[in-house]
């Protein structure tokens, strides 16, 4: 019986999310992700009267995603920024061409996007656990790299912002920019 406390580990999986029936997107996949981060942006204002602190407000706002890769998918470059791939030849000698950086990257449709990993429960039951943030708007992609031996890093960094409807397009009860799951393992 799986319990709630979960252990997490390695990251294995991220991937563009449809909005319409919460599974991924053609072309969606980060394939060779090496690791992930989130980082909260929150803030607090301190009530002051009579000399002293009365309260303290604290909220969030957004969050920022990063997920570094170690390929350049030509697809998921595609369906992030609207770019079009164009290619010539055939078998090994196939070339595939993609813009980089154009100007209509600048600003692309929010997205829902999924971050996963492997984990166990503390009864050392073989979990998976999702990270699903419902509404995210991606950066430009930033490239790190090529660097001897460990060649070139790719990373995706988007900005979770908060949503009345989750990655399926469900209206929910409170705003949220997402939630995370531990689910049978996959």
């Amino acid at each position: 019986m799986a319990t709630r406390n979960t252990e997490v580990f390695s990251v294995t999986h991220a991937a563009i999310l449809d909005g319409a029936t919460g599974l991924e997107e053609s072309g969606g996949d980060v394939y060779g992700v090496r690791e992930a981060s989130f980082d909260v942006d929150k803030g607090e204002f301190d009530n002051t009267g009579d000399n002293k602190i009365m309260s303290t407000w604290k909220w969030f706002n957004k969050a920022k995603i990063t997920v570094i890769s170690g390929y350049v998918p030509f697809d998921l470059i595609s369906l992030i920024y609207g770019s079009t791939i164009s290619s010539s030849g055939s078998g090994d000698s196939q070339r595939f061409d993609l813009p980089l950086w154009e100007l209509q990257g600048e600003n692309v449709v929010e997205r829902p996007f999924l971050v996963q990993a492997e984990a166990k429960d503390s009864a050392g039951v073989l979990r998976t656990f999702k990270f699903v943030f419902y509404k995210c708007q991606f950066e430009p992609i930033e490239f790190e790299g090529p660097v001897y031996k460990t060649g070139l890093s790719v990373s995706y960094i988007a900005t979770a912002l908060m949503s009345t409807t989750n990655e399926a397009g469900v209206a929910l009860a409170y705003e949220a920019v997402g939630r995370m799951m531990a689910v049978a393992h996959e």
